[in-house]
């Protein structure tokens, strides 16, 4: 224990010093003046507290009720702008593709160990006998994310680089790939 406490007045002095130093400009601001010991880390220094947090809160509360603001920030009082939509979906898709990534993944690892495996599971869909648009819906909602993800991660790339930062190439771009996603989803669909 007495190495801690040396190694803990050691580390005391230290940072004692570093804040005197440092704070030797407050006193000539007229602020206030740090003694060379304890560094404005006394209680001596610290303001009373006159009301609770709760009390503040309350305040608070009351006054945006009288003057009738909306709680903020809040989706609502937002008008959505393609960017911040792009925004979101880029982040969703990202979200969905890794969430389904992992669930496949650890179909693969768990269930050959029950017997099944993953041509069992393409048998037992196609044994479903679903009708054709039942299976190309799902193949699309399965395509659009991968091929928005990927076409909007191109766009950040760019980003990246410092292309494409005016508000004009911003909605360009932006438009550009939430259409083009829609094409390369269909073409995904019905080449794969």
């Amino acid at each position: 224990t007495f190495l801690y406490e040396k190694s803990l007045r050691t580390v005391e002095k230290m940072w004692s010093s570093m804040l005197a130093r440092n704070c030797a400009i407050f006193p000539r601001l007229g602020l206030m003046s740090v003694p060379h010991r304890a560094a404005g880390l006394s209680p001596r220094l610290a303001a009373p507290v006159t009301t609770s947090v709760q009390e503040e809160q309350a305040k608070f509360w009351q006054k945006n009720a009288q003057m009738k603001r909306p709680m903020s920030p809040h989706l609502t009082i937002y008008k959505p702008q393609l960017t911040s939509m792009l925004s979101i979906t880029h982040r969703a898709t990202g979200a969905a593709l890794t969430g389904g990534m992992y669930l496949f993944a650890m179909h693969m690892l768990v269930f050959p160990a029950f017997g099944w495996d993953f041509t069992m599971a393409i048998n037992m869909i196609k044994g479903w006998e679903l009708p054709w648009a039942a299976i190309v819906s799902a193949k699309w909602l399965l395509a659009w994310p991968v091929a928005y993800h990927t076409l909007n991660g191109f766009r950040h790339m760019a980003w990246d680089l410092g292309y494409g930062f005016n508000i004009s190439t911003l909605y360009k771009s932006g438009w550009i790939v939430f259409l083009s996603s829609f094409l390369v989803a269909d073409l995904m669909v019905f080449l794969l």
